[in-house]
């Protein structure tokens, strides 16, 4: 089985050391897209995204790095709270093990973590397998979409799509997200760092404006150009503007707005039991694969 190749002696491991891994994660996760398609476990948005979520700023040096040679990443482990995010180039199956392994020992001595595998991933599930890790019924579904024919919004009269308009809007924008989620994790702070992100471009930072002025909702885009690829993390309508279509109008703007950029196609992951799965669902994207959660064999 593919989880079971030796590893090649040419392969060396490292924690991550600077702003120069990030950009080999970067152009890790763009070739690996290049060569496999959809879905994957990241585009260069998520990471940027990642980043920017992170609780400490630092934790991307929690990263463990996977290296064929000098300057040839291709593979990292990226260890959060209870669970591990893997990436792995397509031609070094034998790596998704070698991950899993140093996983387990960085969360040593917690009771469990989680890994990720899609359905469609022979490679990973193998590993996953070999090393007793059980498959749970939680995960992510991931959808797609064609930019090309995306219908017009569709608004309520005096309500309108339009760009954040710059650092000055920051508290309202950061406000509609936890009006949006029920939630105060989104802050000043990381909104900031989410604008840094080299990613980040803010024409793609989308908010619905009211007539009278309020944020009602919002959408971040993000543009992998060199795939000709859009994905949407995250998006959202405050609690006292849900069920006016704004969403749909959101993802509808958002195709439209990335395919004036260029991206051919779009992405959107939400939880498999969430509501949202209906709204993406009608806006028109179709289900490319699951991507469940595996409990490591000491829970």
């Amino acid at each position: 089985m593919a989880a079971a190749t030796a590893i090649p002696t040419s392969l060396f491991a490292r924690p991550f050391q600077s702003e120069a891994d990030y950009e080999a994660m970067r152009r890790l996760v763009v070739e690996g897209l290049a060569l496999t398609g959809l879905p994957v476990y990241a585009t260069i948005g998520n990471l940027d995204w990642w980043r920017a979520a992170e609780d400490d700023p630092r934790g991307v040096y929690n990263v463990r790095l996977w290296f064929a040679g000098p300057e040839r990443l291709v593979a990292f482990a990226w260890p959060v709270d209870d669970q591990v995010d893997i990436v792995v180039h397509p031609d070094f199956p034998a790596l998704h093990a070698a991950a899993l392994a140093w996983a387990e020992e960085y969360f040593r001595p917690a009771p469990a973590f989680r890994a990720w595998a899609f359905t469609g991933d022979a490679a990973r599930i193998a590993a996953l397998t070999e090393r007793g890790y059980r498959r749970t019924d939680k995960g992510l579904v991931a959808y797609g979409q064609a930019t090309a024919g995306a219908a017009a919004p569709s608004l309520p009269p005096g309500y309108t799509i339009r760009p954040v308009r710059g650092p000055e809007e920051s508290e309202a924008r950061v406000a509609v997200q936890r009006a949006a989620f029920e939630s105060e994790w989104m802050t000043i702070e990381r909104y900031a760092r989410v604008r840094a992100s080299p990613t980040y471009r803010p024409e793609l930072d989308l908010v619905i404006e009211t007539p009278d002025g309020d944020v009602a909702g919002f959408a971040l885009l993000w543009l992998d150009a060199a795939n000709r690829l859009g994905v949407f993390e995250p998006l959202g309508v405050a609690a006292a503007y849900q069920r006016r279509g704004l969403g749909r109008a959101l993802m509808l703007a958002g195709l439209r707005c990335l395919g004036d950029r260029g991206a051919d196609y779009a992405l959107v992951e939400t939880g498999r039991d969430y509501e949202a799965c209906g709204l993406y669902e009608a806006t028109g994207f179709t289900l490319l694969d699951t991507n469940f959660a595996w409990v490591s064999p000491n829970s």
